[in-house]
């Protein structure tokens, strides 16, 4: 598959897009998709043998799932409702993922293979952008039940539902780290969306980016040391890094390379995300 040129354009939020692989190392970006639908919100499994993404390439917004290399591309879900943001749990036997039927969302969880449904959260609200704890045993959600998008803890199985931020601005996109002792996420609540981290019971909340652009979307390396996150600058969409030790940032992406949602490799070297092509 060839290496791909970069040019900047605005977009919006179903654009077509593609998956594609970006190395870390040769600064190379690879198309796994090639059509005119929106394919989105890539995640790689924990074995790094498959790729969850969601597409609109049915008329109806759906989940698939491929190989890395773009091959034998599999249709999971097939409802008339929009599901989306595929969520591998650690042993990657399970996919969370978020129903929207119109009106409100949910949070589901299914096995990789699409069968024994299991809807978790069941309100008037819009739940979803869930993750799972390393262990299984826990769910991280957004909910805007309270309003706003707050963050939510709650049992693997859907009970004991916890409310983790209070800060009656959004807070969305929450993620465990590798081992289990932090969830990032991004939040509004200080004027503009930032990247900050927590305890899964809520407390020591810190901020991690400070400036006047519009991060979002973490997603934690391997080794926990670092977080990748999109950053719009300029109606402009890319990819970074802040490393938690230094608090250091630098960009991953080239300046002129359209992305969306990105998810690093199981072995740290490359990133799975959503291209914009011309």
């Amino acid at each position: 598959m060839p290496l791909l040129f970069f040019q900047e354009i605005l977009y919006s939020q179903r654009t077509p897009s593609e998956i594609a692989i970006f190395n870390l190392e040769t600064k190379e970006l690879v198309r796994l998709t090639h059509n005119e639908f929106a394919d989105e919100e890539p995640e790689w499994s924990p074995d790094g043998s498959l790729i969850v993404f969601d597409s609109n390439r049915e008329s109806s917004n759906d989940l698939y799932q491929m190989k890395p290399n773009g091959t034998e591309v599999i249709r999971l879900t097939f409802d008339n409702a929009k599901e989306d943001h595929g969520a591998w749990s650690s042993d990657g036997s399970k996919l969370l993922f978020q129903y929207d039927a119109g009106s409100n969302t949910d949070v589901w969880v299914m096995n990789r293979d699409g069968k024994n449904r299991i809807r978790l959260t069941e309100n008037p609200s819009r739940d979803g952008w869930a993750d799972w704890s390393p262990d299984g045993l826990k769910v991280v959600f957004s909910s805007d039940r309270t309003g706003n998008r707050e963050i939510y803890l709650m049992n693997a199985d859907g009970s004991n539902v916890t409310q983790l931020t209070f800060s009656n601005t959004d807070n969305t996109d929450p993620t465990f780290s590798p081992d289990g002792n932090w969830i990032a996420f991004n939040s509004e609540r200080d004027g503009n969306s930032e990247i900050y981290i927590m305890k899964p019971d809520g407390s020591r909340q810190m901020r991690l980016t400070q400036n006047a652009y519009y991060d979002e979307r973490p997603d934690w390396s391997p080794d926990g040391l670092n977080i990748l996150f999109s950053r719009r600058a300029n109606g402009y969409y890319s990819l970074w890094v802040i490393n938690l030790e230094s608090s250091k940032e630098y960009r991953v992406t080239p300046q002129d390379i359209k992305v969306g949602r990105a998810h690093w490799s199981p072995n740290g070297k490359m990133i799975v995300t959503q291209y914009y092509p011309d």
